[in-house]
């Protein structure tokens, strides 16, 4: 069985250097890209991460902004198609408008839930979660389409998650099993590849020590296979593109 991956980009921004890279004493700007992936097995269509609105790119100051479900539809998919999300954490660009999924379950971290649901919603880390997609959590839960999870979890179809924490509380890696090397989604487990490589995380920490055992997993799990962070422009060097704003890894993952 083949499970095609693409990543669609839902925008890009320029962001202060000491911001992705914690006590830089530099603030010149980076690059950013704001992506989802699909994978789209034989059996069902996985997302991990859901992209964001229109109006969450305007606040935040996000450019060249694509509507996920516009990105969808150009490889032949309709967000009604979407049957699992697996979400990396609950900020703003990795969870939005999840009523956009009509028939999709959430499979997340307890811990990250407790956080922007509850203490997390007062404090100003909690800023960087969407107010409209968390108060969304509420239904969700009520409807049974979120499975909250304590550590990590097999999934089946050679998908597992890893619980890592570090940027939030319950930041998870994304593990895709394949013959030559497993894939791993690091997500905002490291933003860029130079925050594995310097061991140093983005500004925005919930705990020091679990970014770095974070960086380690990343490592572990990648090891013969490859991975991909969350927002690194350079994660399209090894991609295809199918438009604009698709990409699409070619190697077959079995």
């Amino acid at each position: 069985m083949t499970t095609e991956i693409f990543a669609a980009i839902v925008g890009r921004a320029e962001r202060s250097r000491c911001l992705m890279f914690h006590l830089s004493p530099a603030h010149d700007t980076v690059g950013l890209i704001y992506p989802f992936w699909i994978l789209r097995g034989p059996r069902r269509v996985t997302l991990i991460d859901t992209g964001f609105s229109a109006a969450a790119a305007e606040q935040r100051g996000i450019g060249d902004y694509r509507d996920p479900t516009a990105l969808l539809a150009e490889i032949g998919i309709d967000p009604g198609d979407v049957e699992q999300i697996l979400v990396s954490h609950l900020h703003f660009d990795h969870f939005g408008v999840p009523e956009r999924f009509p028939n999709a379950r959430f499979i997340v971290q307890h811990d990250d839930v407790a956080y922007f649901s509850g203490a997390g919603a007062t404090h100003p880390a909690g800023r960087l979660a969407d107010p409209p997609s968390i108060a969304a959590l509420a239904d969700l839960r009520r409807d049974g389409r979120v499975e909250l999870l304590d550590g990590d979890k097999a999934l089946g179809d050679g998908m597992s998650v890893v619980r890592v924490g570090g940027h939030t509380p319950g930041s998870q890696l994304i593990v895709l099993e394949r013959d030559s090397g497993q894939i791993v989604f690091a997500c905002d487990a490291s933003h860029l590849y130079a925050n594995v490589k310097t061991r140093t995380p983005s500004a925005i920490i919930y705990r020091y020590d679990e970014y770095q055992r974070g960086f380690a997993a990343i490592e572990r799990l990648a090891t013969g296979g490859r991975w991909f962070p969350g927002h690194d422009p350079e994660i399209l060097t090894h991609l295809t593109p199918v438009s604009e704003s698709v990409y699409a890894l070619r190697d077959a993952v079995t």
